[in-house]
């Protein structure tokens, strides 16, 4: 039996930089040049992660897979996340 992940409408897709401090999100795209948005997948920023955001004021921390990383703001406007569920 195979199991499909459905995804939210991109129309509830915000950006990175628009999210809370102390928020849970899922990561939904990654928009912008191939090699970037691979150079992000290779540090956690994989479709369907979870993110916990940490601070948002000036750069972003944020918790994925473990790790606590950094992104500037115009990095995290590059990435669509949704809410998530947990």
């Amino acid at each position: 039996m195979e199991t499909t992940l459905e995804r939210p409408e991109a129309s509830n897709w915000i950006k990175l930089n628009h999210v809370s401090r102390g928020q849970k999100v899922r990561v939904q795209r990654i928009e912008g040049q191939e090699s970037f948005c691979n150079r992000l997948r290779e540090m956690g920023f994989c479709e369907l992660t979870e993110i916990q955001i940490l601070n948002n004021s000036g750069a972003m921390l944020c918790q994925v897979c473990g790790s606590k990383v950094c992104l500037s703001r115009q990095v995290a406007d590059a990435i669509l996340v949704t809410p998530s569920a947990s």
